[in-house]
C-alpha cells in the first residue's frame, strides 16, 4: 500500500466527513456503513467505516455476524466508489 502525503489525507478526510455514509454490497448482503476515522495500516491509508443498524437494509444481522461491524477501504477503493456514485 502506498503512502500519502498528509496534505492528501486531510482532503480524503474532508470529503468523508462532508458525505460520510455508503452502501456496500458484500459476499453477505448489502449493509449501510459510516465513516469513523482514517488508520494508518501497514506504512499506508486507510478509511475506517462502521455497519449501521440501519432496518432498510435487511442483511445488516448477516453481514455483522459473517464480517463484522468495521470495514476498512483503501484510498483507491474509496474513490473507486465515489466515481461510480458520480456517474449513477
Amino acid at each position: 500500500m502506498k503512502n500519502i502525503n498528509n496534505e492528501e489525507t486531510k482532503c480524503i478526510k474532508e470529503l468523508c466527513v462532508e458525505n460520510p455514509d455508503i452502501v456496500l454490497k458484500t459476499e453477505f448482503g448489502i449493509g449501510h456503513y459510516r465513516f469513523v476515522d482514517c488508520k494508518d495500516l501497514k506504512g499506508g491509508t486507510v478509511l475506517e467505516f462502521k455497519l449501521l443498524k440501519d432496518t432498510k437494509y435487511k442483511d445488516t444481522g448477516n453481514i455483522n455476524e459473517n464480517i463484522g461491524e468495521m470495514c476498512f477501504l483503501t484510498i483507491g477503493q474509496f474513490i473507486y466508489i465515489h466515481n461510480n456514485l458520480a456517474f449513477a
